[in-house]
């Protein structure tokens, strides 16, 4: 399976690179993601291999490790997150959602995507929940989020793009 392979492969850029103490002035990129089934956590890899390829100071976190606090370290913030049942934050990303109530986010910016099932009636909800909530804490959304329909896999391309966009948009950050 290509995502298995995706996981497991070599990072293409130095660590040392990626270390924004050591690269001072370039802008900093968090990824929060949270993962039950597997399929976030696939969507991650695609959307950190195509930032990683470009070279965007990058950490990626499971939300389980990630305190609201931490996104206050970096420029960009993109949160990646599935929607259960009615249109419910993935379990592990309820506290972290909450948490994101005390803090502010001026002059951040972020992104967002996440995998949902259309024969739900609140399609990929998590997503916009979580959107919402960046935006009262005073973040900018800088690319409208990526939902994904069912399996990854059917997706590749797709996620590849976006991500591509979002690099583009990372980079006139910098300039």
């Amino acid at each position: 399976m290509f995502f298995s392979w995706l996981l497991k492969k070599k990072k293409t850029v130095s660590e040392e690179y990626h270390n924004p103490i050591k690269n001072p002035g370039l802008t900093t990129v968090l990824i929060v993601y949270g993962s039950t089934s597997g399929n976030t956590i696939c969507l991650t890899s695609v959307v950190e291999q195509i930032l990683r390829d470009a070279r965007v100071v990058l950490d990626s976190r499971n939300v389980v490790e990630t305190s609201p606090e931490d996104l206050k370290k970096y420029d960009v913030i993109i949160l990646g997150a599935s929607t259960w049942t009615g249109g419910e934050l993935q379990e592990d990303f309820k506290s972290f959602y909450d948490g994101l109530k005390t803090i502010s986010l001026e002059g951040k910016h972020g992104a967002l995507y996440g995998v949902g099932d259309s024969s739900y009636p609140h399609f990929c909800k998590a997503v916009d929940l979580l959107r919402d909530r960046l935006k009262e804490a005073n973040c900018t959304i800088i690319i409208d989020s990526l939902k994904i329909d069912g399996k990854v896999e059917e997706h590749f391309e797709e996620a590849q793009e976006w991500a591509r966009d979002l690099v583009q948009r990372i980079y006139r950050l910098e300039n």
